[in-house]
């Protein structure tokens, strides 16, 4: 017995180091081969959009001026040097420089990127102040109007593209009521439309994670146990029913944290907003390769990081997931 209680420690100290090595190898090895999957794909489909020589030459340019051009960029090598000569200055994080700006293409990604950030915290903390007690409401109240509502108005609002909302909410509370700004950023006002416009959808979903989650877990023993003993209807639905709800919801935001970097090109381009959505945009249309690649590069490197956070997180918050790893 003696023997069993002093090599306890031992055995299980390696176990929770190597597990957490493991995943943090493992998600190394994700960012690298995700990031030069995305980049290789990348290069290659800009390449055949059209050749920015003639862009950054201009409209009156002649052909010795374009080839000119095209020389200076390197854009004159073979395709699979042009390639290698990519991924060795991936490698350095040197994307060169803008062809329409002439500054570095990562200082202007990285630039850009804390308004998008911004944007994107805000619209995960609105939609989880909103959608979650909204979620708990229609699960507490299914079976009467307001839970039906709740219900049906999240559907309704899930069946609403960004884009569109996003312009509705343009026409009504800035060219209507003049009460919000119509673009730019730096200001709280400037916030408000593309947040709504982003959390909209969020909340939706939210909102039917949250009750499926709770009418889930107030139908199990426990709940009824709880309300056997004497518990109130408020500390079972926010202590114990909305805990066991919380994986999937961390779950569920890891993703759409993910899915809203993404979805801000649309929104930033709508409202313009001052982000890399937008600048990724505007760069599509210049041919700006390097600003293209340093963009998606960045993007890449930000969700893929959101992912292993958000595993770490559901391994705290689920002892079954650590002892499954």
């Amino acid at each position: 017995m003696s023997e069993v209680v002093s090599t306890a420690p031992d055995t299980r100290g390696p176990g929770i180091g190597g597990s957490l090595t493991a995943t943090v190898a493992r998600w190394l090895i994700r960012l690298v081969a995700v990031t030069l999957g995305i980049l290789t794909i990348l290069f290659f489909l800009l390449r055949l959009s059209g050749d920015p020589a003639a862009v950054v030459a201009g409209a009156g340019a002649t052909d010795e001026q374009v080839q000119q051009v095209r020389v200076s960029l390197g854009l004159d090598q073979p395709l699979l040097e042009q390639y290698l000569h990519f991924l060795a200055d991936t490698a350095r994080l040197d994307f060169g420089s803008s062809l329409m700006t002439g500054e570095p293409a990562l200082r202007l990604v990285l630039d850009r990127m804390p308004a998008t950030l911004l944007l994107t915290a805000v619209t995960v903390v609105v939609s989880v102040l909103v959608g979650v007690p909204l979620g708990v409401l229609a699960a507490a109240r299914h079976r009467r109007p307001t839970g039906r509502a709740v219900s049906a108005l999240a559907g309704l609002v899930q069946a609403v593209p960004s884009f569109l909302l996003g312009i509705l909410l343009l026409l009504l509370l800035s060219l209507k009521l003049g009460w919000l700004p119509t673009y730019g950023s730096g200001t709280p006002a400037h916030l408000v439309l593309p947040v709504l416009t982003l959390a909209a959808l969020t909340v939706a979903r939210l909102v039917r994670l949250t009750r499926s989650g709770m009418l889930e877990a107030l139908g199990q023993d426990y709940t009824r146990a709880a309300l056997a003993r004497g518990a109130g209807q408020g500390r079972v639905l926010w202590q114990h029913a909305l805990r066991n709800a919380l994986v999937p919801l961390a779950a569920f935001l890891t993703i759409e944290i993910a899915h809203l970097i993404s979805g801000a090109v649309i929104v930033e381009s709508l409202f313009a907003y001052d982000g890399i959505g937008r600048q990724l945009v505007d760069s599509i249309f210049r041919r700006d390769y390097p600003v293209v690649q340093a963009t998606v590069f960045a993007i890449a490197v930000v969700v893929i990081l959101i992912s292993a956070a958000g595993e770490l997180l559901l391994r705290r918050l689920d002892p079954r997931i650590r002892r499954a790893a």
